[in-house]
């Protein structure tokens, strides 16, 4: 072979020893980058835990690693940012009082809403709401997202001398944590005697995540 042969092999050799290292260099970068970028934990976009419109509008429990600041440094929902109104009734008696987030901004609930009924001029009927026994968690609402609390009302289990059974007009809700409510139109039947020897016949269980499927009534 000739000294141009072996010049241009030697030259081709060269090259490809030289594109090698390069890109073995170009991955040992990326992959650093990956490592660090990993090691910081990359923030998740609120729309993958909260879905405003979607069958189940809320979540529930502690907030998930990684989760974005907007939503693990969200403020409680108060009655300003809230829609609420109240379904159900019916021979069962039981209603559930949904919360939607009509703010622009992600809010949370937690615990149980202060609930009592109310009649003409929007006085209070019979002693407020006991609250039930269940599991609390708080919940995270995106703008547009909804929670509810479900009430249970037991009118007919006590006597008419200490019930004195009437027709509420609706009922008044106050988000946990707050002093401020909504009264929301919805009849229901109601013990109006008041005090601590008359009965409790409303019951309240801490705010969940709205089910897909709504009381009737």
């Amino acid at each position: 072979m000739g000294e141009t042969g072996w010049s241009s092999q030697g030259e081709s050799m060269m090259s490809s020893r030289l594109a090698w290292r390069v890109a073995a260099v170009a991955a040992f970068a990326a992959t650093a980058v990956l490592a660090v970028a990993l090691s910081r934990g990359a923030p998740m976009d609120t729309a993958s835990f909260v879905s405003a419109g979607s069958g189940i509008s809320a979540t529930q429990g502690p907030a998930p690693r990684g989760m974005s600041a907007q939503a693990t440094s969200a403020t409680r929902c108060d009655a300003s940012r809230l829609r609420i109104r109240v379904s159900g009734g019916g021979p069962a008696m039981r209603y559930a009082v949904e919360f939607t987030n009509v703010s622009p901004s992600t809010c949370t609930l937690t615990g149980y809403p202060s609930v009592s009924a109310y009649g003409a001029r929007g006085a209070q009927v019979g002693n407020a709401a006991a609250r039930d026994t269940s599991a609390v968690r708080r919940i995270v609402l995106a703008p547009g997202a909804s929670a509810d609390a479900r009430v249970v009302a037991s009118p007919t289990s006590f006597g008419a001398r200490l019930c004195h059974a009437v027709t509420a007009d609706g009922l008044h809700v106050v988000p946990p944590g707050q002093t401020d409510g909504q009264d929301v139109q919805h009849t229901l039947p109601a013990c109006s005697a008041r005090g601590h020897q008359a009965p409790v016949f409303l019951r309240v269980l801490a705010i969940q995540a709205a089910p897909k499927v709504a009381l009737a009534g």
